[in-house]
């Protein structure tokens, strides 16, 4: 568990990265950044896959598309922070002489052209992007889960902004989006608002993105789809004993592994203004990544020691992601209508102590399994996605986009539970009842999710333990008898 021998601030990314990669402290990295987000626009075949063959083509597409975006982040002194499925996220400091949201302006303008050769076909998979950009205070720390990978977390309202404003367009139909496909929504640091430009408009700065194009078109994308055995508390292949190279059960590109499941999403309530409130007091900076990392630990241990087999994704700001998944469909479908509930709920309480005792409000969640599609092996699927020398761990399925789209369409406070319509019509009826209609964003009865309060979820889940349950007595006479109990909230 982190603690302030184990931490040391550093004041640049690529010292951040050695820091990181030595692994014998805990790096975190006040400082501004410009923070750009690239949504790419895939089929949906793909980007919901529920075929083996669809996930295989969506990482691979991703994986082209972060590689080209680390290769040109390089040439701005940026790194590529996160891989987030179809969403990557790139920073990207202030450069001598040159304003991070200057840099961030060449760098979408030169990474749209590299996508413009790179997804040049018709027949792409991907259809499209489109990006947007903020800049700002930010807390850079080294994501930690039980798995290993290589994202770096920034915490902050500049790092938060852009992903908001991406997802809540994206909640519109496509002809009421101002972020357009080719398009990128720019943040006005002095009044606020959102501008939205044409990418085609622009003109590439740097003389190599034709060839860095070409090479990560020319590339085979390297991935390692991942094995969970049920005996197993965590889904890597760095954790995991994988069948030897060359066996027919050995993970490989042409033979991905799949699971049935569901996506928890939870968000952290009050740790971005917590970051804006403490960026210009040092010792208040360093207890804050202090306690983060801490929670991060709590997080991975809950992955651990669950009940359900787990696999937990990279850290997305202060979002937590976790996959419970199951090697049978009908495991899978014993567990929706109680389990989908109640793992959130168990978060809910083991991470609540996490999250109070570092002064934050709690955790709003959303949960999103999803229809299975006729004789599918399964609707998630994981893999690595290797980047240079970095590996991201990254989930493919309706899950995780419809997860992660809760929390922009909706917007759930703390102690919220936001489910996906297919998942909610699963419910047992105690769970089904707590439930009602989403509000969207915009103030619209959503046609996607339901929610509910925690609280109500819990006594829910108390009333159906004792439901059937039965105390028996034995009197002085030697027999038994059993008494139904009566529920608790009598």
């Amino acid at each position: 568990m982190a603690n302030r021998l184990l931490t040391e601030r550093v004041a640049d990314l690529r010292t951040f990265g050695r820091v990181k990669a030595a692994g014998l402290k805990l790096p975190y990295a006040p400082q501004g950044l410009a923070h750009v987000y690239i949504k790419l626009d895939l089929k949906p075949q793909y980007e919901n896959a529920s075929t083996a063959d669809d996930a295989r083509g969506f990482l691979r597409s991703v994986a082209r598309a972060a590689m080209a975006a680390q290769r040109i982040a390089e040439r701005y002194d940026g790194v590529l922070l996160e891989v987030q499925g179809s969403t990557l996220h790139v920073g990207l400091p202030r450069r001598p002489g040159v304003t991070e949201m200057e840099s961030a302006n060449a760098y979408v303008a030169d990474l749209h052209w590299a996508y413009r050769d790179v997804f040049n076909d018709s027949r792409s998979r991907v259809e499209g992007w489109r990006m947007t950009v903020d800049s700002g205070k930010t807390l850079l720390v080294a994501g930690r889960g039980p798995h290993g990978d290589d994202s770096w977390v920034s915490l902050g309202k500049a790092a938060n902004r852009p992903a908001k404003h991406l997802y809540a367009q994206l909640e519109l139909a496509e002809e009421d989006r101002e972020l357009k496909r080719f398009f990128a929504g720019i943040r006005n640091p002095v009044t606020g608002q959102w501008h939205h430009e044409s990418l085609d408009r622009t003109k590439s700065r740097l003389e190599e993105v034709k060839s860095i194009a070409k090479e990560t078109r020319q590339a085979e994308p390297k991935l390692d789809f991942l094995e969970a055995v049920p005996q197993w508390k965590q889904a890597t292949a760095r954790a995991l004993p994988l069948a030897p190279a060359g066996t027919p059960a050995s993970p490989s590109p042409e033979k991905p592994h799949t699971y049935f499941g569901w996506v928890m999403r939870v968000d952290l309530d009050g740790f971005t203004a917590r970051v804006e409130e403490c960026f210009d007091n040092d010792q208040r900076l360093h207890e804050l990544a202090d306690e983060f990392y801490r929670i991060m630990e709590a997080a991975a241990q809950f992955t651990v020691l669950h009940k359900e087999t787990l696999a937990q994704l990279p850290w997305a700001g202060d979002n937590f992601t976790a996959a419970a998944v199951f090697a049978a469909r009908a495991d899978y479908d014993r567990a929706i209508p109680r389990r989908l509930v109640e793992l959130s709920l168990d978060f809910e309480k083991e991470m609540a102590e996490a999250a109070i005792d570092s002064g934050f409000g709690g955790w709003a969640h959303g949960i999103a399994g999803g229809d299975v599609h006729g004789n599918s092996a399964g609707n998630v699927y994981l893999a690595g996605v290797e980047v240079g020398q970095r590996r991201f761990l990254v989930g493919a399925g309706e899950g995780f986009g419809r997860s992660a789209q809760a929390f922009g369409d909706i917007n759930p406070k703390a102690k919220e539970v936001v489910v996906f319509n297919p998942d909610w019509e699963r419910l047992d009826e105690a769970y089904k009842k707590a439930f009602e209609p989403a509000v969207t964003q915009r103030g619209q009865e959503s046609t996607l999710y339901r929610v509910a309060k925690a609280d109500v979820l819990i006594r829910a889940r108390a009333r159906q333990a004792s439901v059937g349950s039965a105390t028996t007595i034995t009197f002085p006479s030697g027999q038994s008898r059993p008494f139904p109990s009566k529920p608790h909230w009598k």
